[in-house]
Parts: structure tokens; C-alpha cells; sequence
């Protein structure tokens, strides 16, 4: 069995180098001393293969410097220079002015008839009863008026009192009149005596307005149930001259 092996591999060995057909007779090996013959057996023909002869690898073939091929390099995008500034054309000059040669001509405008002066609204009379228990008596600086338990109109007397007042009072725009009005309260319900003060002192107002006192020259205040030792249903009139304020007014009724 060796010298078959040998044999197979110096036959290869002889194939490979001359690139020859090479046929193998099997049958030779049976003749050989030492090799037990195997049973005949029908032999199937086996096609004869051919080595293919290696064929030398062609390389490719040189190129030229000028055929070969070159690297090129990426483009890089160069910032174009901006253009120069356009030169402004000049603007043109504005055309002489035309000025008139004569006067414009006079516009006679209609005459604006001046606004009609309106009559002075009367002041709403004052509420005067008969049946009222109101009563004026002469204070160093004007009037006390007294009311009823919880009345708020003028007597008749009550009334014309006030008018001698103000007739005696200093004329001139400077010349105010301090109202202050109290009415009897309790201290559980404030409200009340508020209001029937307030009622009280607007009708002496309304008083003074009857016989000719502006309204911006009356200072009225509702001090409802601080009467202090004074009697509680009352209004305070102060007249007060050219050179006194509304405020001396205030504080002398208080101090009555």
C-alpha cells in the first residue's frame, strides 16, 4: 500500500509539472507483489478529465503619466468680491418757486351772531309751614335755627329772619355762609339723625338761595347727633365777611 501511495504521488507530481494528459491504469496496481487483487468487478468507464493548464495572470497593462489617471482636488466655493457702491445720481432741483404778484383777494366772512344769554334757572323755593315749630334767634355771628322733634321745614319767621340776615350781611362775592345741622340721635342708629340734619340744613340753604346768595357761597355740613350741650335740633347759620374763610365759619358754629 506504500508503494501505491508513492507511486499515485510521483504520477501527480509528474501531471502537475508537464501539464500533460495523464491516464491512471488501476489495474497496473493488481500486478504489484504484496497487494491483495480484489474481486473483478465490473468496471465503469470513467471520464478522463483534463487539468486545466493555469494560465498566467495577465496584469494590467502599465500606464503612461500622461494616461494616468489624477486626484483632483475638491473645489472650494471662493467668496466673490461685492460689487462697488453705485455712484447716487444726483436728484434734480426743485423748480423756482411762482410766487403772487398781487394781493389775495379779501374773504368777507358772515358774521357770528354772539350766544343768546340764557335766564338763570330759580332756585326751588324753600320749604316754608305754617304748621312748623321752627324757630331763629340772633347769634354773635348769625342765626340759631331750632326745629321740632323731627321736622325739617321752615316757619314763616324762621324764614324771614334768614332774609334779614343776609340783607345785613357784608355785599360782595367774598361774603360765605357756613350751615351746619345737628338733629337728636342715639348712638345705636347714627344714620338717622345724619339724615334728618342733612334735610335740615339744605332747607336753610334753600333759603339763603331764595334771597339771592349763590350756591357757590354756601358751605352746608350734616353733623347729625354731635350737638355736644347745645340743643340737639338745630341748624348753625354763620355769615362770615371779605377776608374770613369757610373754614373760621366751621369752627365758630362748632364752638356755639
Amino acid at each position: 500500500m506504500r508503494q501505491f501511495c508513492l507511486v499515485l504521488t510521483a504520477l501527480l507530481g509528474t501531471a502537475a509539472s508537464a501539464g500533460a494528459q495523464v491516464t491512471v491504469d488501476l489495474h497496473a496496481l493488481d500486478a504489484l507483489p504484496g497487494v491483495k487483487q480484489a474481486p473483478p468487478s465490473r468496471a465503469v468507464p470513467k471520464p478522463q478529465r483534463r487539468a486545466a493548464a493555469t494560465k498566467p495572470k495577465q496584469s494590467a497593462p502599465a500606464q503612461s503619466p500622461e494616461q494616468a489617471p489624477t486626484a483632483t482636488a475638491p473645489t472650494v466655493a471662493t467668496a466673490q468680491p461685492a460689487a462697488p457702491p453705485q455712484p447716487t445720481p444726483p436728484v434734480p432741483a426743485p423748480p423756482p418757486a411762482a410766487l403772487p404778484t398781487a394781493a389775495p383777494p379779501t374773504i368777507a366772512l358772515a358774521p357770528v351772531a354772539p350766544p343768546q344769554p340764557t335766564e338763570p334757572v330759580a332756585p326751588p323755593p324753600p320749604p316754608i309751614s305754617d304748621s312748623s315749630a321752627t324757630a331763629a334767634t340772633s347769634t354773635g355771628a348769625g342765626l340759631r335755627v331750632t326745629f321740632g322733634v323731627g321736622q325739617s321745614d321752615l316757619s314763616p319767621s324762621s324764614a324771614a329772619a334768614i332774609k334779614q340776615m343776609v340783607a345785613a350781611a357784608p355785599p360782595g362775592p367774598n361774603t360765605s355762609f357756613n350751615v351746619a345741622g345737628y338733629a337728636a340721635g342715639t348712638p345705636e342708629d347714627p344714620s338717622t339723625a345724619r339724615r334728618l340734619s342733612l334735610s335740615r340744613a339744605l332747607a336753610v340753604r334753600s333759603a339763603l338761595m331764595a334771597d339771592g346768595v349763590s350756591s357757590t357761597r354756601i358751605f352746608v355740613r350734616a353733623l347729625g347727633a354731635a350737638t355736644g350741650d347745645e340743643p340737639p335740633d338745630r341748624v348753625d347759620l354763620a355769615v362770615l365777611g371779605g377776608n374770613a374763610s369757610a373754614s373760621d365759619a366751621a369752627a365758630k358754629s362748632q364752638t356755639q
